[in-house]
């Protein structure tokens, strides 16, 4: 391993600082320096050279050691880069120098073409060695601030393998049943090896060129299910050239095909699960990490200051508690991403919080609140007097996971009004990531105070959501029982010129529209901002949308 003396590159590999609410939130890598982003730019002013030429994968060894005495918390964190242009990985910690492992001078010979990355809880890297057609399997020695990696084996008879997942079969630290997933991209299959100390045995094999069940064409990514840390026997494949995401599970048969999600990615180039289950999906071309949950529903979409993302890695870490002796091992509440490596985009560190979208009442019999939450998190709901502020009623929901939900009012929440029809319901989801943040969303509603949700008394529109959109977007409202004229619903560009209409008869109460993004010719819209106008007789109401490709 050649060491370069870049201390400040180290600066990056440290975990994010507490998340403030929302999905995704950028953390500076180096706030003292002003410096959000480790780019070419940056490594170029201040260090006069490039450290990568195009990353591709990431993944993170880190490791918590807690103590009854001084100096009760240790921990280190050592990130590992791929760049298949270089031919290399480059490791380092917080704070010290870097080292490049090209494999030259070792049993393996030097990489070529390093692309997916995963470790397991031995601190055993697997690296997609793409160009040499094998899996490369390191065992990676930490101390202090040093990392060294040294060969322990390899997996060979592959065709130009792009990713690999490492799963502790359902029991952590209990090697026997530990299991190495293979997106084998050349063969269009999908692998899977038992793995042991110094070989790999293949238990598994499904696919072949195509577009139906148990076939792929270009399978680029692959991530590993998790419930509440522990790996499952679920299996996530990014199915390049058929735009989809494959759900697998691994039984005792073999591979059993679960189903598949369409993208709209041209390619997805990376695929990763936090401490959850969530699943999240990388699309350069695109410009945007999809977020899912564990069944493949879109919960969320980071597309801002990204710049054709290539990997997005959930770091987790192993921790010892030395006072009684027990181990676990923890995703933790951050995410790095590896973008185009520019002068202004390469590593990025992010913190993972929640965010509940598109929040609205329904009335009717069952009233209810709608919405979509994004994390595991645990609920509470509150509902106040909108015009005295006054608490009408509050109660703690429980946990919930990401997804759509409905949440039934009680006449408990809504009988204490008084004279007041006017109500503001406030709901908090605190994250269920330790010391996680808390976010709020609040919606108007009426209510007759018998419990029952009633119309409004005028026409409200809510938003779009989600806003900024890539492929669509959902436009709430809620109209009155007489709303005074005629209600037009359309979508107008910056310059005011009306692009889209939707010629329908909406009804009295909660209204939810679809917008593909096209025009009324079916074209869609280039990207930039636009409004959603709510005209209701001769009063309007908008509310802005951004559109990104």
């Amino acid at each position: 391993m050649r060491r370069l003396v870049l201390s400040f590159i180290g600066l990056m590999l440290g975990l994010a600082p507490p998340a403030p609410a929302g999905t995704f939130q950028q953390a500076p890598i180096a706030p003292d320096l002003g410096i959000p982003a480790i780019t070419r730019g940056v490594t170029r002013q201040l260090l006069g050279r490039d450290v990568f030429s195009s990353p591709w994968a990431t993944v993170t060894i880190s490791h918590i050691d807690l103590y009854d005495r001084f100096p009760y918390v240790e921990t280190r964190n050592f990130q590992i880069v791929s760049d298949p242009q270089w031919n290399r990985l480059v490791c380092g910690q917080p704070g010290s120098g870097l080292v490049a492992f090209d494999g030259s001078g070792t049993s393996l010979g030097p990489l070529a073409g390093p692309r997916g990355l995963a470790v397991d809880d031995h601190d055993r890297v697997y690296v997609a060695d793409t160009d040499h057609d094998r899996i490369v399997v390191l065992q990676a020695q930490t101390e202090y601030d040093d990392i060294t990696l040294a060969p322990a084996f390899t997996i060979t008879g592959l065709h130009a393998p792009y990713a690999v997942a490492w799963s502790d079969g359902g029991t952590p630290f209990v090697p026997d049943d530990d299991v190495l997933y293979v997106a084998d991209t050349g063969s269009n299959r999908v692998l899977a090896y038992s793995v042991g100390d110094r070989s790999a045995r293949l238990i598994a094999s499904t696919g072949s060129l195509g577009s139906g069940t148990n076939a792929f064409a270009g399978p680029m990514a692959i991530a590993v299910g998790r419930s509440n840390g522990v790996n499952t026997p679920d299996v996530y494949v990014a199915d390049a050239h058929n735009r989809r995401i494959v759900q697998l599970h691994l039984a005792t048969s073999g591979f059993q095909w679960i189903g598949a999600v369409h993208v709209d990615d041209a390619v997805v180039t990376s695929l990763d699960t936090d401490h959850w289950g969530s699943v999240y999906a990388s699309g350069p071309q695109q410009g945007v990490v999809r977020k899912f949950n564990a069944s493949l529903e879109p919960v969320a979409e980071l597309c801002d200051s990204l710049s054709r993302p290539r990997a997005f890695s959930v770091p987790f870490s192993i921790v010892t508690d030395h006072r009684d002796g027990s181990v676990h091992r923890a995703g933790q509440p951050d995410a790095v991403s590896v973008e185009q490596w520019a002068d202004q985009s390469g590593i990025r560190l992010w913190n993972l919080g929640v965010s509940i979208d598109g929040l609205v009442v329904n009335g009717g019999d069952a009233p209810n609140a709608h919405f979509m939450l994004t994390d595991p998190s645990t609920l509470s709901l509150e509902t106040d007097d909108a015009v005295t502020g006054r608490v009408i009623a509050q109660r703690g929901l429980g946990a919930y996971t990401p997804g759509v939900h409905d949440v039934a009012l009680l006449p408990a929440d809504l009988s204490g009004l008084g004279h007041s029809s006017s109500v503001t319901l406030r709901l908090a989801a605190t994250s269920r990531y330790s010391g996680g943040p808390t976010a709020v969303a609040l919606a108007n509603f009426q209510a007759n105070g018998s419990g029952e949700v009633v119309l409004p008394t005028r026409p409200m529109l809510a938003g779009c959501t989600p806003n900024p959109m890539r492929g669509s977007t959902v436009i709430a409202f809620a109209l009155p029982l007489d709303p005074g004229g005629r209600v037009n619903l359309s979508v107008l560009d910056a310059g005011g010129r009306r692009i889209r209409t939707f010629p329908r008869v909406f009804a009295a109460g909660s209204n939810q529209v679809l917008w593909d993004g096209t025009d009324d010719d079916g074209r869609a819209v280039r990207p930039g901002l636009y409004f959603c106008r709510l005209e209701v007789g001769s009063a309007s109401y908008s509310r802005r949308v951004a559109v990104l490709r």
